[in-house]
């Protein structure tokens, strides 16, 4: 029985066995429960935390402590998640907990590569169509926040020379989006905003 779990994990903790039984997780019908009981157990049980608290604080140091590392290869993280997040151990015990929306989640890693936070996106981070919607996303935020354009028909113009085009993408960290994911900065900006393709705004090219 699933319920079983937190009874072994209990003598985990207190030394009397090191690990789980290899067959522990092997019923996929109740790999997902059995791993639930055991992270809501080290939560609400040893750390005495609510859900949100413990999204906000768990650390690495605690998912050792509480050996929670013997249940990690069954949580995937988010692609978002940096090599020391710990957060979605807690996200995955508690499905019910508010998450970020997509563009929420897009911004927090962009604005973490501009700031230095991290040294470049998750890899394959703009593959496939939940790719280009990131890339999108990015781009609006440097039209909007960084470039402060009025108007995105001043796209054009910004972009019309390759090279200055290629200096402000390298500078605002998405020089990935055309190394990567389109073939040319017009690519990108004619992609992603059909309503600039028209050669007028683009002049002499």
């Amino acid at each position: 029985m699933p319920s079983k779990i937190v009874d072994r994990y209990k003598r985990i903790l207190n030394g009397e066995q090191k690990r789980f039984s290899p067959y522990e997780f092997e019923d996929v019908q109740y790999r997902k429960q059995k791993v639930q009981l055991v992270v809501r157990y080290a939560i609400e049980n040893v750390k005495r935390w609510t859900p949100e608290q413990a999204r906000r604080e768990l650390s690495l140091q605690d998912v050792k402590e509480l050996k929670l590392h013997l249940v990690r290869e069954f949580i995937e993280p988010p692609i978002e998640a940096k090599a020391e997040d710990v957060y979605y151990f807690v996200e995955f015990a508690y499905p019910y907990l508010p998450r970020l929306s997509e563009e929420q989640r897009v911004l927090w890693v962009y604005q973490e590569v501009l700031s230095g936070i991290r040294r470049h996106f998750p890899p394959g981070y703009f593959q496939s169509i939940k790719g280009e919607e990131r890339a999108k996303i990015c781009v609006d935020y440097m039209c909007e926040h960084l470039l402060k354009l009025a108007d995105l028909r001043q796209l054009p113009s910004i972009f019309s020379k390759t090279e200055r085009a290629y200096t402000l993408l390298k500078t605002y960290k998405l020089k990935i989006l055309v190394d990567t994911l389109y073939f040319s900065p017009f690519d990108m900006v004619t992609e992603m905003y059909p309503e600039l393709s028209d050669p007028s705004y683009w002049g002499e090219l």
